[in-house]
């Protein structure tokens, strides 16, 4: 396994989560790509169940509606607002999630 294909852990995706504005990332979710996480979950675990593929996990946030595919009443709304949301990549996702106060 090369340096590029290399599995990361906790801290190295964390360093690469951030917050964005919404209409930076509005592309993805055009192209279907953008995934919300509730603020149930941590984005980071989330992102490490992706990468680790740990289906019967996904399957369950899934099914508990904790992780769900961005919908429109989401975009409508964080376009018209422009908040920041946090969000890191999980290929060939982007997770975002709200920032809570």
């Amino acid at each position: 396994m090369n340096e590029n294909t290399a599995i990361k852990n906790y801290q190295e995706l964390k360093g690469e989560c951030a917050p964005v504005f919404y209409k930076e990332i509005e592309k993805f979710f055009a192209k279907g790509m953008l995934v919300f996480v509730t603020n149930e979950l941590d984005i980071i675990n989330v992102a490490l169940a992706i990468q680790n593929d740990k289906t019967e996990q996904m399957e369950q946030w899934i099914k508990d509606k904790q992780v769900i595919r961005v919908h429109d009443e989401h975009a409508i709304s964080w376009s018209e607002t422009n908040e920041p949301l946090m969000a890191i990549t999980a290929v060939p996702w982007i997770l975002v999630q709200e920032i809570s106060e």
